[in-house]
């Protein structure tokens, strides 16, 4: 090779200095937002961009998936899934490499998803792979037949990085078994209400039910429990559009058991509802008398259950806000959207630091100092 040859190869493998970021529209394909995600990852920065991102990614996750599924749909879904799976891997690959100082380093997965790294460890929040049954294995437990679920080697992948799981409830989007079995197989934690194991017979002697009202520690995390319920009726309360969760009397097993808990993981404190629909601002006064003072929303519940905790949490600081259940695929539509995240008053959020919304696959560091912008 001559000396200018050489000379010119060496030019070409250099990274060009300000080179042009990804053009972004509210009407990307697949691969222009995969590139986009790349170069625009959770930033406050970037919250143009992203919302432009979110919006054109709301097009693309627009298949409910239940028993009307159509071979059409499938195959309208293979490229989504496979977005899906290079996703997950890109979230493997950095919860893999990450070491983590101080603080947490929030993954995000399917719908409610989140899998929380520490410097004590890594903790996994209602663990879904996707819009499956979750009664077995998804290979087997794949009822609409939408193949929309990891691969054996992410789970297996998952499941060694993963030292405890904490569960809210039995409903798919909530609970993974495929996760379960593998994490209990490696005698690690998987906590959850005493109703999963109705579910889950093959793991029922190995599923750690909190002891509500009482300060646990699990390895990396500690829990502060209340038993709350998702009741599978609701009603018109009568004021206004607001609804009322109901008791199922006629089929009480209907109804789903909910751990709503208070976790602290990495000195921050995490609250978490789920569909909750039992007021729980009493047990929150308890659980901050017991050092259990919230830092970080996920889930306030639903209904009288969410309105009791709003209601409760007015005297508190204002809490950091961790957006979910976007995208969960057996809702109409492909599920809730998520541009509007980062438009109108969530944007303000968003702007003074209280919300960082995230996609499929990202990572964001939460630290002392993020909670610090709350105002």
């Amino acid at each position: 090779m001559s000396r200018k040859t050489l000379v010119l190869a060496l030019m070409l493998a250099l990274p060009v200095l300000g080179a042009d970021k990804p053009r972004l529209s509210e009407s990307m394909s697949l691969g222009e937002i995969a590139a986009a995600l790349e170069a625009y990852p959770p930033r406050w920065q970037y919250g143009d961009e992203r919302a432009k991102i979110m919006a054109s990614l709301d097009q693309h996750i627009n298949i409910q998936i239940n028993k009307n599924l159509t071979d059409e749909d499938r195959a309208r879904l293979k490229p989504l899934h496979e977005f899906h799976l290079k996703r997950v891997d890109a979230a493997l690959d950095k919860l893999e490499k990450t070491t983590v100082a101080s603080g947490v380093h929030v993954f995000k997965f399917y719908s409610s998803s989140f899998v929380l790294k520490t410097a004590q460890g890594v903790v996994a929040v209602d663990f879904c792979q996707g819009p499956i049954n979750n009664g077995g294995e998804p290979e087997t437990r794949d009822q609409y037949r939408s193949g929309f679920h990891l691969t054996p080697v992410q789970r297996d992948r998952l499941a060694r990085l993963v030292d405890v799981s904490l569960i809210t409830h039995r409903h798919h989007d909530h609970a993974d078994y495929s996760l379960s079995r593998r994490l209990i197989a490696q005698h690690k934690t998987v906590v959850g209400p005493a109703q999963l194991k109705e579910l889950w017979k093959d793991l029922a002697g190995n599923i750690t039910v909190p002891t509500y009202g009482t300060a646990q520690q699990f390895g990396p995390v500690e829990i502060f429990t209340m038993l709350g319920c998702q009741y599978s009726k609701n009603a018109p309360s009568g004021a206004g559009s607001e609804r009322i969760g109901i008791p199922n009397k006629d089929d009480p097993s209907k109804d789903s058991e909910t751990v709503v808990y208070l976790f602290r993981a990495g000195g921050i404190v995490f609250i978490h509802g789920a569909e909750n629909h039992i007021p729980a601002d009493a047990w929150l006064q308890r659980g901050i008398a017991a050092g259990f003072k919230p830092n970080v929303r996920l889930s306030l519940g639903q209904f009288q259950g969410e309105r009791s905790l709003r209601a409760a949490l007015q005297a508190v600081k204002p809490l950091f806000w961790l957006p979910l259940h976007e995208y969960e695929m057996t809702h109409d539509h492909g599920g809730n959207r998520t541009g509007h995240l980062l438009g109108g008053n969530n944007r303000k959020l968003f702007n003074n630091r209280q919300m960082m919304p995230m996609l499929w696959g990202e990572d964001f560091l939460l630290t002392g100092q993020t909670i610090a912008f709350t105002k």
